[in-house]
């Protein structure tokens, strides 16, 4: 990906993965490039995106089992915004289903703060 939307995707994995113990290539079952990164705590990530899209997706989960987030990034911008959140919670998928949570601006740094990984 040498492409400038490439180079974003590339940003988006070092700054969401830099948190985890392990980051691995790996390949989705339609044979797509991916990372899968890994944390003796339980979490882990993944990120798959050729940078030819809008957007490009992280999906997060653990430690507590069943609970993701997937965050939505806008490739079209330098910063990185995130678009939208997607959180799948066990005890309310039944109930609401996927919860998507589409920030304003003014949330955008304290939920992208909360979310990220330590």
């Amino acid at each position: 990906m040498t492409s400038i939307r490439g180079r974003r995707v590339h940003r988006l994995v070092l700054r969401w993965l830099a948190g985890y113990d392990h980051v691995l290539p790996t390949v989705t079952a339609d044979g797509a490039p991916a990372l899968l990164a890994l944390s003796s705590d339980g979490r882990a990530a993944f990120c798959h995106s050729d940078g030819r899209g809008p957007s490009a997706d992280v999906v997060t989960c653990g430690p507590t089992p069943g609970v993701t987030v997937t965050s939505a990034h806008d490739l079209t911008k330098d910063s990185l915004p995130v678009l939208s959140w997607t959180v799948r919670h066990p005890g309310l998928l039944e109930v609401a289903g996927p919860l998507t949570i589409t920030p304003g601006d003014e949330d955008r740094e304290e939920i992208e703060a909360a979310l990220r990984p330590r």
